[in-house]
């Protein structure tokens, strides 16, 4: 049996760029930009895997800490400002 594995981390980062772009319309949402904020976000995060919806259940609890929703949110607006300045517009990948 195969186990399905989801860095919560990233849905919550994903969804937290999501209403940033809402919020911002000058932020490049374009793929190349996007994928840079995303990683470059993630790559300063620990990762919460789950499993299960328990496991959905602890996370959830964990990220209602404020610190953490916090250093999140700081997360992404450092990714986003270090892709305003060097954004990859219409490079291939």
């Amino acid at each position: 049996m195969t186990a399905m594995f989801e860095n919560y981390i990233e849905k919550i980062v994903r969804d937290k760029l999501a209403d940033l772009f809402k919020k911002d319309k000058l932020i490049c949402q374009c793929d190349n930009c996007m994928q840079d904020m995303l990683t470059l976000t993630l790559n300063k995060l620990p990762p919460m895997y789950v499993s299960s919806n328990i496991g959905h259940i602890m996370t959830m609890f964990n990220l209602s800490h404020d610190q953490l929703t916090a250093r999140v949110t700081v997360e992404i607006l450092k990714a986003v400002e270090l892709v305003k300045k060097s954004p990859r517009h219409g490079e291939k990948k």
